[in-house]
This record gives structure tokens, sequence and C-alpha cells, in this order.
């Protein structure tokens, strides 16, 4: 959690054009982020992101709460040490980025698009991912915690040493290169006899 309390709060309207935002606290409104803009140390509070596309970017120490971010696109971004708590990121676009040390927490991100993406030393807790792409990615010390990932597509994308035992795979499409290494439970292995060409006989 970021120490707040030097912070300003304010409108985003108000402060004009700016290239870099640091240290100030954003509540109750809808913003259009500049596709050049630099956020660091913010806090966004129930804040509703008119879509845009984010390119060359940097979000770093910043917290999102209750806030929407559906249909946006990060392009190569960099993301650090960011929080993401009870947001919606309703097909969210994360094309060639880079995610490190970023909590998702108690989120709705039902078909998100992953691909190109290094995600590393992050959570993703208690959300959904349903129906959602993930492509072309490296995954390094990922933590999955009671994530839905039903319905979702893996290519390319190596899950060795992720634990998925306690997430939903239930009609996951991936193939036994990616989930070659994952961590599942006894029940999973039905979820993923497929792979091996076999078919059990009730």
């Amino acid at each position: 959690m970021l120490e707040i309390n030097e912070f300003k709060s304010l409108k985003y309207s108000d402060l004009g054009k700016k290239e870099i935002l640091k240290e100030y606290i954003f509540n109750n409104e809808n913003i259009e982020l500049d596709k050049n803009v630099e956020i660091k140390r913010c806090k966004f509070d129930a804040i509703i992101f008119n879509e845009v596309n984010i390119k060359f970017g940097t979000l770093e120490s910043i917290e999102f709460v209750n806030c929407d971010l559906s249909n946006l696109s990060f392009i190569d971004t960099h993301i650090s040490m960011v929080h993401f708590k009870n947001c919606k990121l309703f097909g969210t676009n994360f094309i060639d980025t880079t995610l490190n040390n970023v909590i998702i927490e108690d989120c709705m991100c039902n078909m998100i698009n992953i691909t190109g993406c290094k995600i590393h030393n992050s959570k993703i807790i208690y959300s959904n991912f349903k129906s959602s792409n993930i492509e072309n990615s490296e995954l390094k010390n990922l933590l999955l915690d009671r994530v839905n990932l039903s319905n979702s597509i893996f290519t390319s994308t190596a899950l060795k040493g992720v634990d998925l035992s306690n997430s939903n795979i239930e009609d996951i499409n991936i193939d036994l290169k990616c989930i070659k290494g994952a961590i599942i439970n006894l029940e999973q292995t039905m979820d993923l006899i497929g792979l091996i060409g076999v078919k059990i006989k009730e």
C-alpha cells in the first residue's frame, strides 16, 4: 500500500496536459489518459477510464481501487508495483507490456488479452479471467490464488511452476507444451486428460 497522506487530491481535468503525474489522488471522475504519460506514486479511486491506447508509458507505484479500465490497450508499457483492487478490466489489452510486482485482486478480467508480455513477481488473487487469451508471454514467479481461468486460451506461454491447484481451469484451451510443469490437483486431471489423447470411460 502507498503512503498517501501527503498526496494532492484533485481532478484530472484540472491538471492540464502533463507528461508525468506524481503523488496525486483522483476520485470519482472519468479520465482519458494521454498516450505517453508517465504515472508514479498515484492513487485512482472509483475512476472510469475512457477507451484509449497507452503506448510507451510508465505506471509505477500506483493503486487502482474500484476503477473501470475495461477495453483499454496498454501497448509496450512498463507497469511496476501496481495494485488493481476490485477493478473491472473487461476486454483490456496488455500487448508487449512488462508487468513486474503487480497485484490483481478481486478483479473482473473476463476476455482480457495478454499478448507478448512479461509478467514477473506478481500475484493474481480471487479474480475472474474467464474466456481470456494469454499468448506468447513469459511468466516468472507468478502466484495464482482462486482465479477463474475457465474457457481461457493459452498459446506459447509456459506455465511451468505455476500453481493452478485452487483455480478453475474448466474447458481451458492449452497444449502439453504450455501446461508441462504446472501444479494441478487430482480433480483437474479430468480437465486436461484430453491433451494426451485418451478418454475416460464411465
